[in-house]
């Protein structure tokens, strides 16, 4: 769940060009993220890998792949080429120390203009599930879709099991700022079955680390979908810019 941030609570932090004042909860989720990045992966490569899908799920069941064995994040990776490979990762983050030396406002829109002119634009709908069996079948589902080509994610990932954790699963796609791409992806996602709450975050949030509780109070979703059960369909809803909000 998102929140405020209390400035009496906050800790000095040093950028390349300077210091902002950030909360200790934000600085865990930042360490958190970071880990799971560095630890070890666990790969499907649709078409690459010999084992079929089924098997291979079979074998790499979520409940069973497990953090403190220095596992990270288990991928699906679908054989079609994304539109729009990420760009300069390294100019994006100088531009973003530039950004935060400056001293002017940061906020979305300046975020979403280095993310343009760095080709930095995937992004991903996410959802939390819990660890054990419901946590497999749903993995099982979006893994099978994405290797299969019946969503338009390139790649999905879900985090490895750890203690008193739900498991994160997210499900590119290739341009965040393509609306109607977004939501036809939402929509692949929902034909596989998927009816819990998703919430969809840019690339270049995770690459500049706004996260929840970040220190310029922007939230790191910019859309959310819940699905009605009566209605059989999909409510999507932009979300307010600020924590605060």
């Amino acid at each position: 769940m998102e929140e405020d941030m209390d400035v009496s609570t906050t800790i000095p932090l040093s950028t390349m060009k300077g210091t902002v004042l950030v909360h200790p909860k934000y600085l865990e989720i930042v360490d958190q993220a970071q880990e799971s990045d560095f630890a070890i992966p666990v790969i499907y490569r649709a078409g690459i890998n010999k084992e079929p899908i089924e098997d291979w799920l079979e074998n790499h069941k979520p409940s069973t792949i497990c953090r403190n064995q220095g596992f990270g994040w288990i991928h699906i990776i679908n054989q079609r080429i994304p539109k729009n490979i990420v760009g300069d990762i390294e100019g994006l983050e100088d531009a973003w120390d530039d950004l935060l030396a400056s001293k002017r406002e940061v906020c979305k829109e300046r975020i979403f203009e280095l993310a343009k002119n760095f080709r930095v634009l995937p992004g991903k709908w996410m959802f939390w599930v819990s660890p054990g069996g419901k946590g497999d079948h749903f993995w099982s589902l979006i893994a099978k879709g994405v290797a299969s080509g019946k969503t338009l994610a390139t790649h999905a990932k879900m985090s490895a099991l750890e203690e008193n954790t739900s498991h994160v699963v997210c499900i590119y796609n290739d341009n965040f700022l393509d609306e109607e791409e977004v939501y036809e992806s939402e929509r692949t996602i929902r034909s596989l079955g998927i009816k819990c709450s998703l919430h969809y975050k840019p690339d270049v949030f995770t690459y500049l680390g706004v996260y929840g509780m970040n220190p310029w109070g922007i939230r790191p979703t910019i859309y959310t979908s819940h699905f009605d059960i009566l209605k059989n369909q999909s409510i999507i809803r932009k979300r307010d810019e600020h924590l605060d909000a």
